[in-house]
């Protein structure tokens, strides 16, 4: 996570997909793996079914997002106010911030 002024980007990404089929015929190795992959995606019929997330990894991630939280809660009340920002929107305050 990167934590610049009121930036933070959490990275959480899945780079392995693995059948479902063969999840179960290899599940104690692929456990084994979760330490190196840190995530893996199962799919069944070739859709996305579950992820296998290391616990390490998902400790981290955990903290990260808790960070993020503290440092973006906005108070019940002010909820009404508050609207989702555009893709557009947060990559052109990201260029500023680099500027």
């Amino acid at each position: 996570m990167t934590i610049n002024g009121t930036v933070a980007i959490i990275e959480f990404m899945i780079t392995t997909i693995i059948p479902l089929a063969d999840a179960r015929a290899e599940f104690g190795k692929l456990t084994d793996r979760l330490e190196k992959l840190k995530t893996v995606l199962l799919t069944k019929r070739g859709r996305p079914k579950a992820v296998l997330v290391d616990v390490d990894y998902w400790e981290k991630v955990m903290r990260q997002l808790g960070l993020l939280t503290r440092k973006t809660y906005i108070s019940k009340d002010l909820l009404p106010y508050t609207r989702e920002f555009s893709d557009a929107e947060i990559n052109e305050w990201l260029k500023e911030d680099r500027l």
